[in-house]
């Protein structure tokens, strides 16, 4: 009788530790991706821009958009994503397939922007650092709006802390930027499964290596704009 009780509280405890050990990886799994989701609760803005990537994206910063959360709408498109661009339902009609179709295939990344009414189609540079290059061009961009004083930036939840650290370095100290992740991402993408896909694990990890190379290229970027400010 004393054995089967030894027995029976030696599986308890097992038991015990093997759910305490679970759920304290579980927890840690969640502040990894809310670590890299670091987003804010801001409805609305001047502008909504989402970056290209996921059909989620795009699909978020329509909603908004037509909830009133902006009075701009900004979608950066890459090559790949414009048959299933125009899947989705514009306030305005838009065939950026045919305007890409003039365009080299390098070069058919672009911005559509949407306001009262009326849209615009405008192809940018996009270069081996994507997030960056769209960063970069969003700066362009603004500098010709300076009505824009506001804008909500959307895209996937792991991708908000990479992007957050260019808008940071790369777009004017005076807009007054807010995160927000995309709705409705894929079922493997989201808090609470993402490490159980392969996929997913990849593009969540791989954040880390990337924000570290952001991190040094933005640094050296800001060291030589400021030596050669000094020598002006």
């Amino acid at each position: 009788m004393e054995v089967i009780e030894r027995f029976t509280f030696g599986v308890t405890r097992m038991r015990w530790f093997s759910e305490f050990t679970r759920g304290v990886i579980r927890r840690l799994l969640f502040s990894i991706y809310d670590w890299l989701a670091c987003a804010e609760g801001k409805t609305s803005a001047d502008l909504i821009f989402a970056l290209a990537g996921r059909q989620s994206r795009k699909i978020s910063a329509l909603e908004l958009f037509r909830k009133g959360g902006g009075r701009e709408l900004l979608v950066s498109v890459g090559r790949f994503e414009i048959r299933r661009f125009g899947l989705l339902t514009w306030p305005t009609p838009l065939d950026l397939a045919q305007a890409a179709h003039s365009m080299p295939a390098s070069q058919r990344h672009a911005f559509v922007s949407v306001s009262d009414g009326s849209s615009q189609i405008q192809f940018i540079r996009r270069r081996r650092l994507g997030t960056w290059s769209e960063v970069a061009a969003l700066s362009e961009w603004l500098h010709s709006r300076p009505g824009i004083r506001s804008a909500i930036i959307i895209t996937s939840g792991a991708h908000l802390r990479r992007v957050r650290m260019c808008c940071h370095f790369l777009l004017p100290e005076s807009q007054e930027l807010s995160f927000a992740p995309a709705r409705g991402e894929e079922p493997e993408l989201r808090r609470d499964a993402w490490w159980l896909d392969r996929s997913a694990r990849c593009a969540v990890l791989a954040e880390f290596p990337k924000l570290a190379l952001y991190w040094t290229l933005l640094q050296i970027r800001a060291w030589a704009v400021h030596v050669r400010f000094r020598r002006v």
